[in-house]
């Protein structure tokens, strides 16, 4: 049983009072000092699979209406994005966003996985619909990279996330390709050419966590290149059309 360092010293004041009282000629009975356990807070372990490390640090997610990240890590599987820590998927998000990661106004709800879905996407596409988009470009006109997700308001008041590619000339913005992930459902992508929607779906990798469905590696990649090579003959077809 542990006993704190205030009961130690106090069981032994209490010896030396006894002793001096029996010394002059004082009887006194005194029963041993009930020892005190020192309290103690034990946190959960941390959230990382296979790590049995307490989670004493909580990420510091707060999305635009307030809310939270309940989740708690160690200190080796909280990354840290701007001088704060964050859980992988937060982080994630916070990054996507680039420079807007700071602002409130443009952080998904804690449970929205969104912005860095949109970001995921364009990454790991980038070189076939990068590809896709210059091929549709007029003489005079260049492809820009977006650096970062952007959040746009809708009419309606809803937000989207979007990420894309902008085509311009010397006098300016020209055509947009966009990959877009709706506030109502941040499963389902859209891919936008100008003002027109080319595609929409969820992607396969997505659907399988919903569904709780696991394949192969090979299966994986197979299923992904099937996803991003629908996307880009939509958008090459899209852009044909421009003349």
């Amino acid at each position: 049983m542990a006993v704190s360092n205030l009961t130690m010293v106090s069981a032994v004041e209490a010896s030396a009072l006894a002793a001096m009282s029996a010394r002059a000629g004082t009887a006194a009975l005194a029963g041993p000092a009930a020892p005190a356990v020192a309290s103690a807070t034990v946190a959960a372990a941390c959230q990382e699979a296979a790590c049995s490390a307490p989670g004493s640090l909580r990420c510091g997610y707060v999305d635009s209406g307030g809310r939270s990240c309940t989740t708690r890590w160690c200190h080796r599987h909280l990354r840290t994005v701007g001088g704060i820590g964050y859980c992988r998927r937060h982080a994630s998000t916070v990054e996507a966003l680039g420079g807007r990661g700071g602002d409130p106004r443009a952080l998904p709800p804690v449970d929205h996985r969104g912005a860095s879905l949109v970001n995921w996407i364009w990454s790991e596409g980038l070189p076939g619909l990068h590809a896709a988009v210059a091929s549709g470009t007029r003489p005079d006109e260049i492809v820009f990279d977006d650096r970062a997700v952007s959040v746009v308001r809708l009419g309606d008041g809803r937000r989207r996330w979007e990420r894309g590619w902008r085509i311009g000339d010397r006098d300016g913005l020209t055509g947009r390709v966009l990959i877009c992930v709706d506030e109502t459902d941040d499963a389902r992508i859209s891919v936008q050419v100008d003002d027109t929607v080319m595609a929409v779906g969820v992607p396969p990798w997505v659907a399988r966590r919903r569904a709780g469905r696991e394949v192969t590696p090979d299966v994986d990649a197979a299923e992904r290149a099937h996803f991003y090579g629908f996307l880009i003959d939509q958008v090459r077809r899209a852009l044909a059309l421009r003349g």
